[in-house]
């Protein structure tokens, strides 16, 4: 349109100068300019009306710039690349996707997601060792519980999943400089399985672990009950040749609640005592006031090993040649049961898991 109209101005100058018998051809040309124009000119209105509908003149006006809708940041190429998690040491930005992941001491929860591990906290006789090994997954090496950063750093992970009691801030911004880092602590698996699920677009995956360890719970709780009918009392407690450690039901309501078995009559006059929410350290005197049907006496560490525990195992044996050990009800009646604290101190779906069968096995198979 630009050029058209260049072209009708100089049509018109040329009419003022010449009044002679071209005037007319002239003039002719002027008008078919001019038609051209106004044709033009209607085609494009009529072009613009046809692409919107018939408005009220206040409607008919251009939207402000407030008004015009803008990309939203979040729908960037970029941004869409990575989600902004909440955990332990405070938010950070991560991979959507992350395909490389280094985990510190939550690998009962990654091996359940089953997550793309390129390195994990991980020895010989932890619970979980066997199948860290067969999946070919770099492993810690040691009950270490310090990062080794330079083999963390190695193995290029994406993300780094850490237990958040496993080190402190200045341990965590270490890691952080490796590689976007989030850490959850270990007392609640349900809760931190789902944002961990988040975390690696492994939403269903958490789901599914969650459905499956709460149907082997419904299962045992209903073959505990049967066998044990109302002789169902229970006691959690570490002993040894010195002291006692009795667990009580926020420690451990895994035991004491959620199996169907009740805390014996023992805990409410130990918690009268006990100043701590865990448990009480007590003399190995008090064994004669546990009267529970089923007795659970951990040994060892979370963190040792096989070996270890079977030490400690093997030592206690001192402490049942005690008359007040004797004196237990669960004693005398075969009733009291010797675990490792290997899965009775750790936390995930893998290690309740396995609780619920050492449970389930001891209560069903007692005589």
């Amino acid at each position: 349109m630009f050029r058209l109209e260049k072209t009708v101005r100089a049509e018109r100058s040329a009419v003022v100068v010449r009044k002679n018998v071209r005037g007319i051809a002239g003039l002719i040309a002027v008008l078919l300019a001019v038609l051209l124009m106004s044709a033009c000119g209607s085609s494009g209105n009529d072009s613009a009306n046809a692409s919107s509908p018939a408005a009220s003149p206040s409607q008919s006006q251009s939207p402000s710039p407030e008004a015009s809708p803008s990309p939203s940041p979040s729908s960037s190429s970029e941004e869409a690349q990575t989600r902004t998690v909440k955990h332990y040491y405070g938010e950070t930005e991560i991979p959507l996707h992350p395909q490389r992941v280094a985990v510190f001491g939550l690998e009962d929860i990654a091996l359940s997601l089953g997550a793309p591990l390129v390195y994990a906290y991980g020895f010989d006789g932890y619970y979980l060792y066997d199948r860290l090994k067969e999946l070919n997954v770099p492993l810690s090496g040691s009950a270490d519980l310090n990062p080794n950063f330079e083999a963390i750093l190695a193995a290029k992970p994406d993300l780094i999943v850490l237990q958040g009691y496993f080190t402190d801030q200045q341990g965590y911004d270490k890691l952080s400089k490796i590689a976007p880092t989030i850490a959850f602590t270990p007392g609640d698996w349900k809760a931190s399985i789902v944002e961990i699920g988040q975390a690696l677009g492994l939403e269903d995956k958490a789901q599914t672990a969650i459905a499956a360890y709460d149907d082997k719970l419904k299962q045992a709780k209903e073959a505990i009950a049967a066998a044990a009918g109302s002789a169902n009392t229970v006691v959690f407690l570490r002993p040894s040749d010195k002291d006692l450690q009795v667990f009580f039901p926020s420690f451990a309501p895994l035991i004491y609640n959620e199996l169907g078995l009740q805390p014996d009559a023992s805990i409410a006059e130990f918690q009268k005592e006990s100043g701590e929410d865990w448990g009480i350290n007590t003399s190995l005197e008090k064994l004669p006031s546990i009267t529970a049907d089923y007795v659970f006496a951990i040994y060892g560490g979370s963190i040792s090993s096989s070996e270890e525990y079977a030490k400690e195992t093997s030592a206690a044996t001192e402490v049942e040649k005690l008359q007040v050990w004797k004196a237990m009800p669960a004693v005398k009646n075969d009733h009291v049961f010797k675990v490792s604290a290997r899965t009775w101190m750790s936390s995930g779906p893998i290690a309740d898991g396995s609780v619920v069968d050492d449970v389930r096995a001891a209560v069903t198979e007692a005589p």
